[in-house]
């Protein structure tokens, strides 16, 4: 797929509910979607390639030389920051660091920890995903080891460059080597998804919509 192709995509993505995409991973035999992981402004939405961050329990021995901003710094327009925290119930970054992610075009940031600054970020013009608000600090805790690895967020591993979408239900995440498959479905049962809706809304008999719900589980 083309970086024009790519980027078509991302756009359509942003349009749909994170569902269908959920229903194409389900068709082509992929799993790739966050437990507890929801945006702290309920109608963020965003759909763009990963630049992952690891974060694991403190060890004391010197920290990365690496944090936050200087990843911000080195994404592009348009990439999603996705942190592992292992779920921490600390909070990973605040309002400074998402006013870096907005400043540098980033399309949001989804983390499987918390963050601080609650009130503010809501407010802000970048989605947010987390597993809610904390005042506990992570610096006691844990540190940053990583960037652009392998990483396990939310129980979905996250490989960079691989796209991640995201609405009010959560986060779903779709191989980088197979966003050419997926779309394929997600047009599909997009299309069948409006279908549906048409079915029901013109009082179509259960017949009819059943039909419609056995071919949504079909691959094309």
């Amino acid at each position: 797929m083309s970086l024009a192709e790519q980027k078509e995509a991302l756009a359509y993505l942003a349009t749909l509910q994170s569902g269908v995409v959920t229903d194409a991973l389900v068709r082509l035999g992929l799993e790739g979607w966050m437990d507890y992981v929801l945006p702290m402004e309920p109608g963020g939405r965003l759909a763009g390639p990963a630049v992952t961050v690891k974060y694991a329990p403190r060890r004391g021995i010197g920290a990365s030389k690496e944090n936050l901003y200087s990843i911000i710094r080195r994404c592009k327009p348009g990439d999603v920051l996705v942190i592992e925290a292992l779920g921490t119930d600390c909070w990973i970054l605040g309002e400074n660091v998402a006013h870096a992610a907005l400043y540098q075009e980033l399309a949001g940031i989804v983390l499987d920890g918390r963050v601080r600054d609650a009130a503010e970020i809501r407010e802000m013009e970048l989605p947010v995903f987390c597993r809610g608000a904390s005042v506990r600090p992570h610096a006691p805790f844990m540190e940053l080891v990583d960037y652009n690895v392998p990483i396990n967020c939310a129980g979905a591993q996250v490989h960079p460059g691989d796209i991640i979408v995201g609405d009010a239900d959560g986060i779903v995440v779709v191989p980088a080597s197979k966003l050419p498959e997926v779309m394929v479905q997600v047009r599909d049962i997009a299309a069948l998804e409006l279908e549906q809706e048409e079915a029901i809304a013109q009082g179509k008999s259960l017949e009819v919509i059943g039909e419609i719900l056995r071919r949504k589980k079909i691959k094309v």
